[in-house]
């Protein structure tokens, strides 16, 4: 069993020290415990196919006013796709979730040095490593972020309104400004916009979107003006109405190939009545 890294920044210098770091601290881990629960503990039911799984880690969060808080951790053994055995931070012991599971406990338990071992990991080391993964993340997102950004309306059911919507996505979270424009002038919550806030996307990077209603037949010109990092961009609406409800209708289609449709069916036609005459003949 290995792991894969996934990310560049992993693959090489500092970030492939890092990463096998933290390889090589969860293996150890992993493999310790393994070992120990299918060698030495014969309580569990062995016949046939058995899974044994673990997991270890930690999450955080982050406030730019308070700086780092611990929100949760983890070091949990689970047999057969069921809960086995869980690390409790709070009281610095391990924990059977399942009746054949308290022996191993009170061996675990009883070993001191690993015990103190696991709540080091998962209380301060496992967080250091997720704090540097982070500014690794962070870096080559801002190196690699490709942003775009759209501007589309649609019908709303409110009648003679229209949702103007502008999009923005690909950007680094924190390096992102949007402003909107009804010709020179900035529009805000209090003209109605509506924004659903940064929101990230799976790699990494974030999107904004923002709408409006505005009447169908306005003569202003909607406009998004996108800054990120040095870099200003301009998106127009181009006064176009995606009008998603209505299907697309081609009428010239049924003009143009009408002609095939009808001798085709004319040909399907005499061939049966040709097949029928043929077989009464046969059987005359």
């Amino acid at each position: 069993m290995d792991s894969v890294p996934r990310r560049n920044w992993m693959r090489e210098g500092r970030g492939h020290y890092l990463w096998n770091s933290v390889k090589r601290l969860n293996m150890e881990h992993w493999n310790r415990g393994r070992t120990d629960i299918l060698k030495n503990y014969t309580g569990l039911n062995m016949s046939g196919a058995a899974v044994l799984q673990g997991r270890f880690g930690c999450e955080i969060e982050r406030n730019p006013d308070s700086g780092v808080r611990l929100t949760r951790t983890f070091a949990q053994y689970g047999w057969n796709g069921e809960d086995f055995l869980s690390f409790s931070l709070s009281r610095l012991q391990w924990e059977a979730s399942a009746g054949s599971a308290v022996p191993m406990k009170r061996k675990w338990n009883r070993d001191r040095d690993s015990t103190v071992e696991t709540k080091n990991y998962i209380d301060f080391i496992c967080v250091m490593h997720l704090l540097n993964s982070l500014a690794y993340e962070t870096k080559e997102n801002k190196e690699t972020a490709e942003l775009t950004a759209a501007v589309f309306a649609k019908r709303s059911r409110k009648p003679g309104k229209v949702i103007l919507t502008f999009l923005v996505s690909g950007f680094h979270c924190s390096d992102m400004r949007v402003e909107v424009y009804r010709d020179d002038d900035i529009i805000t919550e209090e003209d109605g916009l509506l924004s659903s806030g940064i929101r990230p996307n799976d790699d990494g990077t974030c999107q904004l979107r923002k709408s409006l209603d505005i009447a169908n037949s306005t003569e202003a010109s909607y406009s998004c003006e996108v800054q990120f990092r040095s870099l200003k961009r301009l998106v127009k609406w181009d006064g176009k109405i995606w009008d998603q409800g209505e299907p697309k209708q081609d009428y010239d289609t049924g003009h143009h190939y009408w002609w095939l449709i009808v001798p085709l069916v004319l040909v399907i036609a005499l061939s049966l009545v040709f097949l029928i005459r043929m077989l009464r003949c046969r059987f005359v």
